[in-house]
């Protein structure tokens, strides 16, 4: 893995520029930069065009691009455009889509995102309102999916969409979408994660040929989209830890210990040791999702911790340094900004929980 030169690169070519690509649609040589060294193909084998690297390498280059580089939204891109396009494309698609496209998605010379959540909906399969209805030699598409990850640069998009609305879940399919198919995107502003670009897609009869179908009709919840769940999140935890890491040093860095209340400093402290556990934590939860071992039970209750838990981490650190008076300025000020994705994906949580319990 090329750790000490994705250093150097997020240390010298993404935080600088930040704020130049804050708002914006994805920095394409930047992201040509990444594809150059790897990053954009890591997990992919190498007869599709990528690295043939494990998914723990893979995630490891991401938490050193997020934590170097002060930039959650980018690392977050990063993640979705392999997470939820191109590894899942791997999986599940045929060898004709893995050829055509994977190649192109590994060297950047396409972005690509992942479309199955709902405005008011979220992902929950049993609500989902995209149709694609069977015509000759295809299907034709219609709905609309957002927030969406990568949206207003992406080329290819990994659609979920129901097949089978009787069926509920079990009706639902996933297709490879080009844009330019007849795919409109509305871009959206988040409030955070300003240099990850979303935006809203939507397809008004968009007919895509039928060998785009990934996997088979029926399979889209089942195989892909709750694939894309547990992956997509259990590849973020450690880049999300990573940045709370890096985050927690730039809050500490500056203070003189002699000026800061002796319970102040022990909670700081704690906090630092809560962040080596959820590290140890998210190393686990990588095991379980992409190594051998199968503990379906024991991967879904580290996410729905890790769900609850980070978002709460963060807010009572929040608490902390404003009941200390501890000012918050600068790339520390920013990162804090960039942790509402946290909240976000706490909410999302609630139905599965009530499924475990």
């Amino acid at each position: 893995m090329i750790a000490k030169e994705l250093r150097t690169f997020a240390r010298t070519r993404v935080l600088p520029s930040v704020e130049r690509r804050s708002g914006r649609a994805l920095d394409r040589k930047l992201w040509k930069k990444l594809a150059d060294m790897g990053i954009l193909g890591a997990p992919i084998e190498r007869r599709y065009g990528g690295e043939g690297w494990g998914v723990e390498e893979f995630v490891e280059g991401v938490a050193i691009l997020a934590a170097e580089g002060y930039d959650l939204g980018l690392a977050l891109s990063v993640l979705d455009h392999v997470m939820l396009c191109s590894y899942p494309l791997q999986v599940f698609a045929s060898e004709g889509l893995k050829k055509r496209y994977l190649p192109l998605l590994c060297r950047g010379e396409l972005v690509g995102a992942a479309a199955v959540s709902e405005p008011g909906l979220g992902a929950e399969p049993s609500r989902m309102r995209a149709r694609a209805e069977r015509r000759e030699g295809g299907y034709v598409i219609s709905g609309e999916k957002g927030p969406v990850t990568n949206a207003p640069s992406a080329g290819a998009f990994l659609v979920v969409a129901s097949t089978d609305p009787a069926a509920g879940k079990k009706g639902l399919s996933a297709f490879l979408v080009e844009k330019s198919d007849g795919v409109k995107v509305e871009e959206m502003e988040l409030g955070f994660i300003t240099t990850s670009p979303h935006g809203r897609v939507i397809l008004d009869g968009v007919w895509v040929p039928g060998e785009r179908l990934v996997g088979e009709e029926g399979q889209g919840h089942e195989r892909v989209s709750r694939s894309l769940f547990l992956c997509e999140r259990a590849a973020a935890i450690p880049v999300i830890v990573a940045y709370l890491e890096r985050w927690h040093h730039l809050l500490v860095s500056p203070l003189v210990p002699a000026a800061v209340p002796p319970d102040v400093r022990a909670a700081l402290a704690q906090r630092k040791v809560e962040l080596t556990a959820y590290r140890v934590l998210g190393r686990r939860l990588l095991e379980l999702t992409f190594g051998e071992e199968e503990n379906g039970r024991e991967r879904l209750e580290l996410l729905l911790f890790f769900g609850k838990e980070l978002a709460e981490w963060v807010e009572s650190t929040r608490l902390l340094l404003e009941e200390a008076r501890i000012p918050l300025e600068g790339d520390a000020a920013r990162m804090l900004e960039d942790l509402r994705l946290l909240e976000v994906g706490k909410s999302l949580l609630d139905w599965q929980l009530q499924n475990l319990i």
